[in-house]
């Protein structure tokens, strides 16, 4: 059933941007139709369509991983249509929809294999993944960018970690980090319970992995076009408040925090230490889904931006912390108010200085609040181990692989019995 409904997902997906179908004779307005979409419009925003090298000639803020499957999906297009110097303008249209098609497809084929990855994941509760298979977060936002890459390489790296393969769940972060940086977020879960359950092999393969997939997928790139591959890092090292996060929300209200970069690292920094102590006092270890999840609505909280995409950064993970529909249901539904919002502010009807300004910023608190909401869900499972919905039953930890039913160490409790 869960397949089934991911076809009707993705068709859908795919139909609401019928509407935004670029042609040589027409462009048409994607905010206010609710369609827009990174990938055409960095195509043509970039001359994609006039050839060049990505990243040696074409400036990308993104990690080498999304680069490989630009330039491939590119090259795709390249057999239908001219791209190069020569093109013309059709040609150039033509080429960026038959680019996005291609993207779409790509994006499609994550979509089904995150589907089934979750219906096999050992967790007694196959229905769970039917909150990601029929996701209206999907429907919405699957082909905004390029995100469902990543958000896939999580989800195989949890599974591998789940059949305790330490070592490949290590590279697919390491890969999914070259793609996006959050993946790191799992590796750092994956050290906190390993600290805890003195799993230090485990932990050593995992990091060792990781290591290793980045190195793979990044080091082609830093070597054949050095400034391209450090773009990323200094596009979004000097990145200021920006739409969506709570600092723009302040800097939308008049109050415009210095060095907001570092403020916001500030704030992650301690959070973070405190889902650690939480971690390590805990009466019983954490799943590594509930740690994940609680580090990840860190980072986005605070983090200088918030497109709309990232809900299916959150989505999978929160499927396996708190798989309870009220929870899920919450939380999608202020996701959605926020992707809504957002086209406003964008097409002007929200933007500052008009009358229903107020709605965007609102739109930002209601999905902070209902982020913080499911986490606070999240930290009370974990201080309540046996109320979790997940161990009802007395399982323990259905994604922990070398971690399942392992003998807990507290650190905390050990210091203080050894006093």
């Amino acid at each position: 059933m869960c397949i089934r409904d991911s076809f009707f997902t993705m068709l859908v997906a795919i139909l609401r941007q019928l509407p935004c179908r670029n042609t040589p004779q027409d462009f048409p307005n994607a905010f206010v139709r609710l369609c827009y979409t990174d990938i055409p419009t960095l195509f043509l925003t970039r001359d994609m369509g006039k050839g060049g090298g990505i990243y040696s000639d074409i400036a990308l803020e993104y990690p080498p991983l999304i680069g490989y499957m630009i330039a491939a999906t590119r090259w795709f297009s390249g057999l239908f249509y001219n791209v190069g110097p020569s093109a013309t303008h059709a040609d150039t249209i033509w080429s960026a929809e038959t680019f996005f098609v291609a993207n779409a497809v790509l994006l499609g084929v994550l979509f089904f294999a995150l589907v089934f990855v979750h219906l096999r994941l050992d967790s007694g509760r196959p229905w769970d993944a039917l909150f990601i298979a029929a996701s209206p977060l999907v429907m919405t936002s699957v082909l905004i960018n390029w995100d469902l890459l990543v958000v896939a390489l999580v989800a195989f790296a949890i599974y591998a970690w789940a059949n305790k393969r330490p070592l490949l769940a290590g590279v697919l972060i390491g890969l999914g980090v070259s793609a996006k940086l959050y993946p790191i977020l799992l590796l750092g879960a994956i050290l906190i319970l390993c600290l805890r359950a003195e799993k230090w092999r485990a932990m050593v393969q995992a990091v060792a992995g990781a290591v290793i997939g980045w190195v793979f997928a990044n080091l082609p790139v830093a070597l054949a076009a050095p400034e391209g591959w450090k773009y990323f890092w200094t596009f979004n090292a000097n990145r200021g408040a920006d739409l969506g996060s709570i600092w723009y929300l302040l800097k939308l209200i008049g109050l415009d925090v210095p060095k907001v970069s570092t403020v916001a690292f500030c704030c992650m920094f301690m959070l973070g230490v405190g889902v650690v102590v939480l971690s390590l006092r805990a009466p019983r270890r954490p799943r590594l889904a509930q740690v994940t999840l609680l580090l990840t609505l860190i980072f986005l909280m605070f983090n200088t931006v918030y497109s709309p995409q990232y809900a299916l950064w959150l989505l999978p993970l929160v499927v396996l912390a708190r798989p309870k529909l009220l929870d899920v249901g919450v939380w999608t539904a202020a996701e959605l108010v926020y992707w809504f919002a957002i086209w406003g502010f964008l097409e002007g009807i929200l933007a500052v200085g008009q009358s229903a300004q107020w709605v965007y910023w609102m739109a930002i608190i209601v999905r902070i609040l209902a982020q913080l909401w499911i986490g606070l869900r999240v930290v009370d499972d974990i201080q309540r181990p046996w109320d979790d919905p997940v161990r009802v039953g007395y399982v323990d930890d259905p994604q922990g692989g070398v971690l399942d039913h392992a003998p807990d160490f507290s650190l905390f409790l050990r210091a203080k019995n050894a006093q």
